[in-house]
Order: C-alpha cells, then sequence, then structure tokens
C-alpha cells in the first residue's frame, strides 16, 4: 500500500495514481471535481483521504465545530484530555455560514469517487483527540447517506492501510474490536459519540470511563495528566 501527500490540484492526483499509489491524504484543491476525474480516481482504485477537518480551499472543517458548542464543557472531553491543552484549543468562536466551508463539496467529490469504484476515508489529523474523527464523518455525511459515510470510518480506512483480513467490520476470524453505541446513527449521524461500550481485541469497556466491563471488572483508574481545571474555567 503505498501512499502520498497530497492537497494540490486534480492533474497531480490523477499523476499520483498512474504512477501507482494507492492513495493520498489532503483535499483537491480544485472545485468542484468533474465526472473525468472521480471517474478516473474511482476506476483506479483510489483511495482519496481527504483530511476534512484542516483540508479544503477555505475554513478548516474542525471550525465548523468549534463554533457550534462549547466543546471544553464536554464532560467526556475533560476527562481523557489534559485540561491545559483542551482549553486553548478548543475556546474558538469564530462564526461563518456553512456555506463558507469547504467541505461539502469536497465530500460531494469524495462521494463521486466511491460512486465510480474508488474509496474515500476519513483523515482526523489528530485535531482533537477522541471527537475529532467523529467530526470527519459527520462532514462526509453532509454529501452521502449515514450508512455510505460509515464506511469511510470503518472498512474502507482498514483497507487503505490493509488491515481489512482484522478489524474493519465484523466477521468470523477477525479482532473483536467494536463500538456499542446507545441511539442509531443511521438515523442520526451524530449518534455515533453516543458511546455505550467499546470492545477493544474482546475485552469490554465502559464508553465513558474506559473502566473494564468484562471478562474482569477493573477501574481504568486516575490518568497521569488529570488534574483538576482553575476555577472559573
Amino acid at each position: 500500500m503505498v501512499t502520498c501527500e497530497g492537497d494540490a490540484d486534480h492533474l497531480e492526483y490523477i499523476g499520483i495514481a498512474m504512477d501507482g499509489h494507492t492513495g493520498c491524504e489532503h483535499p483537491i484543491l480544485t472545485l468542484p471535481l468533474y465526472r473525468d476525474v472521480t471517474q478516473f480516481l474511482g476506476k483506479a482504485g483510489f483511495f482519496y483521504s481527504p483530511t476534512l477537518n484542516v483540508g479544503g480551499p477555505g475554513p478548516w472543517g474542525e471550525d465548523y465545530f468549534y463554533q457550534e458548542a462549547d466543546l471544553w464543557k464536554d464532560a467526556k472531553l475533560q476527562r481523557f484530555i489534559p485540561w491545559r491543552w483542551l482549553y486553548p484549543h478548543t475556546q474558538r468562536r469564530v462564526m461563518r455560514p456553512l456555506t463558507s466551508y469547504p467541505f461539502p463539496i469536497v465530500s460531494q467529490g469524495i462521494a463521486d469517487v466511491i460512486a465510480a469504484g474508488g474509496y474515500g476515508t476519513i483523515g482526523a489529523h489528530g485535531q482533537l483527540q477522541g471527537i475529532d474523527s467523529h467530526f470527519e464523518l459527520w462532514q462526509m455525511a453532509s454529501a452521502m447517506t449515514p450508512l455510505q459515510a460509515l464506511r469511510t470510518a470503518t472498512i474502507f480506512p482498514a483497507m487503505f492501510i490493509g488491515v481489512d483480513r482484522d478489524v474493519g467490520s465484523l466477521s468470523v476470524g477477525k479482532l473483536a474490536d467494536l463500538v456499542v453505541l446507545n441511539s442509531d446513527p443511521l438515523v442520526n449521524i451524530r449518534n455515533t459519540t453516543d458511546i455505550r461500550y467499546v470492545m477493544k481485541a474482546g475485552v469490554l469497556h465502559d464508553g465513558n470511563t474506559l473502566d473494564e466491563v468484562w471478562p474482569t471488572p477493573k477501574a481504568m483508574g486516575k490518568m497521569f495528566w488529570a488534574e483538576p481545571a482553575p476555577a472559573g474555567r
């Protein structure tokens, strides 16, 4: 599996595919993508990972979610991310209409590549650990059905890095890595964060605390970075 850095025009991506690359990270900057490009990449079986959180000819996609909510107040993020990093990163209030963001039109190009036989994958870029993958998934869903978007976060990424024989879908013989949700993401894609359990290699954990639930109940314990946030924050 051969991949590379992108973030250029469509001609570079076509050349990358012709040179034998399996896929590319970052978005094609010439928008919208017309059928000649999407058909070429699709028939090449190309993996298009646009990193919507940080990509496109315009504002980064992650900013859209910072303007939507006070994410530094989220209890789960506060538990798993040191406040000294969480607070400065998420306390932003840049207000733009959805039409200012490129991710809907970039996502449409991904959907067209997939429809032509190619693949699309999320790529959270480490912007806000844990929830940034959900940001990418939700942006994908702006141009796809929830089920189509879910494939960009499960089986397609596993195929992209060559581990789909072990993970990426539920199948006999694969690793028991899965997420149990309280709410149906096919009804609302944002239900992907409503996590009840996480199973890793057959060990079941509480989705909010990561306490081990099965086979041996055991508390996660205190994270080494945990410390109370200052008053008034």
